[in-house]
């Protein structure tokens, strides 16, 4: 499995039987997302930061959009969608979002790309079991530092990587590795990870350099 950001809260997860693009964002948003192709699209919540569908390429066909909760199978991939509130002002708020959690070739991945308030006993028991999880640690809409790190630390994932932050200003990100407690890993342009790398007990903070 090869994982990658794209910038923002939008990533990307292929498997050998898939391609997924995570939360694109539109180019009214800024940046260049790059066309990246994908089979499976997963939107958060309507916002261009996290909808940006027509950025991304088809890779056969057209892609499947997911864009709430639910359960799924395309492709060898089991998703399931759990309901998250956002940020408005500073303070949780009752919106739409979706946080979503991926398995494929045994490896279960999490994206909190709409977490905005420490999530309910409910998506607890769903996001609990990933073994990797991208948080976003930067942006408006999302936990910021030490809440974002608490919320991480409570599921317990074998690897963790930020996502959603300016890699020039390092605030952010020194916030939430402080928060960790952890020591960061050299930051990579592709992370690619196997079941053995989740299988045992050490904890890791990977970096990744941001596509876009």
């Amino acid at each position: 499995m090869d994982l990658t950001w794209l910038g923002g809260a939008a990533t990307r997860m292929r498997t050998r039987t898939a391609a997924v693009v995570m939360d694109p964002y539109d180019k009214s948003a800024g940046g260049t997302l790059g066309r990246p192709d994908a089979h499976i699209i997963t939107v958060s919540h309507d916002d261009p930061m996290r909808n940006g569908i027509a950025q991304v390429a088809p890779a056969e066909g057209d892609p499947m959009v997911l864009t709430g909760p639910g359960e799924y199978e395309i492709r060898g991939v089991i998703i399931e969608g759990v309901r998250s509130s956002l940020r408005g002002d500073g303070e949780p708020v009752d919106l739409r979002s979706t946080l979503w959690l991926f398995e494929a070739e045994d490896i279960r991945v999490a994206h909190l790309g709409g977490m905005g308030a420490a999530p309910s006993g409910a998506a607890m028991d769903v996001l609990s079991v990933a073994d990797i999880v991208f948080v976003p640690i930067g942006l408006p809409d999302t936990l910021q530092g030490a809440d974002a790190a608490k919320a991480v630390r409570a599921m317990e994932p074998s690897i963790v990587i930020p996502i959603g932050y300016d890699p020039a200003d390092e605030a952010a990100l020194k916030a939430f590795v402080s928060a960790m407690a952890a020591t960061p890993e050299e930051p990579v342009s592709r992370f690619t990870v196997n079941k053995r790398d989740v299988a045992d007990d050490t904890k890791r903070l990977v970096l990744l350099e941001a596509r876009a």
